[in-house]
Order: C-alpha cells, then structure tokens, then sequence
C-alpha cells in the first residue's frame, strides 16, 4: 500500500567548496547519511521511466544532482560521489565550457567561490571556474556520473523597472549576464531567468521591455544550441533540462517540448510521484549549513507523495 504513495526526492547541490556554503566535508556528511539511511542513487532516465508509470525504482531511491558543472564539482564532488559508489547528474552550461585539459582532481587552493566564476565568465569570458569539455566527457564515460543542459548561457533578466539599488551597495553575479560590466552608481532591479520573463533589458541607462517574441527566439536558442553541443560532444541524446533559476512559464514549457527534451528540473518543491509531469521535476536546494537532521526529514518527507505535495511550494528567486 505504501508503495502506492512512492515520491523519488531529488536533491540539488551548485557548488561545493571551502568558498560555497557547503564544504568537501559537508557534502561527505550528506553522501554517508544517505548511504547511512538505505538511499539508492538513481538516473534521470530511471526517474523519468517512473513519473511516467512505467518502470520500478528501489525501495529508497534518490537522486542527486549538481547545477553548472562548476569546476569545485570536478575537484570536490566526484571523488567523495565515487568514495559511496554514488551516480550524479550534473547540468552544463554549455557556453562556458573550454578546451583545457583534464586537470587533476587534488585540492585547490586558487579554487573560485561560485559567483567569481560567474563574474569571471561572463565579463572577461575566463571559463576556468567551471569544467571543460575533455572533464565533462569525462564525467560521463569514464565515471558513469549523467551531463545534461543547463542551457547556453544561463541568461537572466530583470524582471521589472522599479530600481532595487545601485551597483556595488546591491551586488550579485546575475547582473553581470544582463549588463556585462557595470559602474558604480548604475541602477539595478529585480531579476530573474530570461527564458521565463520577457523582462527589461538596459539601453542607454533605462530600462526597455522586451517583447515576447525575442524571448521565444532566445528560449529556442538556449535549448537547441546546448542540447546539440552535448550530444556531439557526450555522443549520447540530451533528454534532460535544468530550468535556469528553476523559473519557466507557458511559453518557455512549449519550447522546451518542440526542441525535443523528455523532461526538465525546477526548484520547485514537491512530489515526483508515478503520473507526475516530467516537465517540472521537483528538488530539494540544499543551501546553506543546515543539520544533517534537516536533510534526513527532507527525504522522509519527499518519499512520500502526500507528505511531498503536503509541504510543496513554488520556488522563488532571493537576490
């Protein structure tokens, strides 16, 4: 009977480092409490089979994603995924990724904090702060971990045209996607994922609405262009989406359909039961130094579909 209330929890990491929120030793803390707990690591394409009503999962089964495939993953997570035994799926950005050799995976202590990469990518075009090709190919065939989109370029927006501050005194790597570089004093506003928002973009120090025909040309973009890079790159289909920010809407799930993904993550909490949607897969942000306890109850809580939709909620972006 419990079986019939089954809800696969799906857990979220971005960055894991002396420099994120979460340490190596956290992140090991969390890989032994779900070793500890009977958790099974499963893939994106078991989940799916599931939510779709057509295949098992164990009895306690997990899975375990990584968003950006940020360098610190490759320094980090993989050793600690491969000490349990444990299988990942990680989602690239596909326009920061380079052809630098495979690097070692020995501690770094150059190692970037999350929004450096991101301000180094995208104002000096520096994309050592997150993996290269040669790593992600190597993710895939040779540790068995799964790569799919996180889309081109991570694009955002802001989402309205009421200031929210000014630049440094309101600080975050976001607005480097929408104005590159910015000066002290330049007005900055809400944001939020370009594929989700028509939004306002910058021209002569306003802020212009962007109509949402360019939204729709840039949201095809992103998809298409990052799930035809991996596939020649991974030589292996790109079925999978992460939701930049976790934010979409109408229009950005028709696009995601047309361009030919089979299902796509959100930030969205709640359950991933048999006959859910694919297209909004819920996770778990882990963030923050929470107790393990915290952890554990989040599980408890999202293996079960009642309990998952009891405690679900639409996810929203803090900056």
């Amino acid at each position: 009977m419990l079986s019939a209330f089954k809800s696969v929890p799906v857990i979220s990491y971005t960055s894991i480092s002396d420099k994120s929120d979460i340490t190596k030793e956290d992140f090991r803390k969390h890989m032994r409490t779900l070793a500890q707990g009977g958790y099974t690591p499963i893939s994106a394409d078991r989940l799916h089979e599931f939510m779709q009503g057509d295949g098992e999962v164990p009895g306690k089964p997990v899975v375990i994603t990584f968003d950006c495939c940020l360098f610190d993953n490759w320094i980090n997570a993989m050793p600690v995924l491969d000490e349990f035994g444990f299988k990942a799926v990680f989602f690239c950005i596909t326009g920061f990724l380079h052809d630098t050799p495979k690097r070692t995976q020995k501690a770094d202590s150059e190692l970037l904090g999350r929004d450096q990469a991101f301000e180094q990518a995208l104002c000096d075009k520096n994309f050592s702060g997150f993996m290269s090709r040669q790593e992600v190919y190597e993710t895939v065939h040779s540790f068995g971990h799964e790569v799919y989109s996180a889309s081109a370029t991570y694009p955002m927006i802001f989402k309205s045209s009421a200031p929210k501050g000014t630049y440094p005194d309101k600080k975050h790597w976001c607005f480097h996607s929408i104005c590159r570089r910015l000066k002290e004093g330049d007005k900055v506003y809400d944001v939020g994922s370009a594929l989700a928002y028509n939004g306002y973009v910058v021209k002569d120090d306003k802020p212009v609405l962007r109509g949402m025909d360019e939204r729709a040309k840039q949201c095809r973009f992103e998809m298409e262009e990052s799930k035809k890079e991996l596939e020649y790159l991974l030589a292996r289909p790109c079925g999978f989406f992460s939701w930049p920010c976790g934010q979409y809407d109408r229009l950005s799930v028709s696009i995601l359909e047309e361009t030919g993904y089979k299902g796509a993550f959100t930030f969205d909490r709640g359950a991933n039961a048999r006959n859910t949607d694919v297209r909004y897969i819920k996770r778990i942000r882990v963030k923050g130094k929470r107790p393990l306890l915290w952890l554990r109850k989040r599980l408890g809580i999202y293996s079960n579909s009642i309990m998952a939709n009891l405690f679900g909620r639409k996810f929203r972006l803090k900056i």
